[in-house]
């Protein structure tokens, strides 16, 4: 995406500059640019598999205690708090 900003009559070399950068901020190529600098690493099978398994423990862990009557927030965070207690009975 380009960005131009051309001089209007009787616009100073700063107030240019100025109405650009805004326009860049404004545009949101930083935040891109940033974002392809760092390549970020695709899951791998067993990192997929691992967080599905976290998933339907915290699933399952959440379900049984609504039914106990707890509300949700307290049951996410002592789902999250005990995972590695949690058996998932799949």
């Amino acid at each position: 995406m380009r960005i131009k900003a051309k001089k209007v009559k009787n616009e100073n070399n700063l107030q240019l500059l100025k109405r650009f950068s805004s326009r860049y901020q404004r545009s949101g190529l930083v935040n891109e640019v940033k974002k392809r600098m760092f390549k970020t690493r695709k899951w791998n099978e067993r990192r997929k598999f691992e967080y599905r398994i976290y998933r339907l423990k915290i699933k399952s862990f959440v379900e049984k205690k609504l039914k106990e009557g707890w509300s949700l927030e307290k049951a996410l965070e002592m789902a999250k708090r005990y995972i590695n207690e949690i058996k998932y009975e799949g």
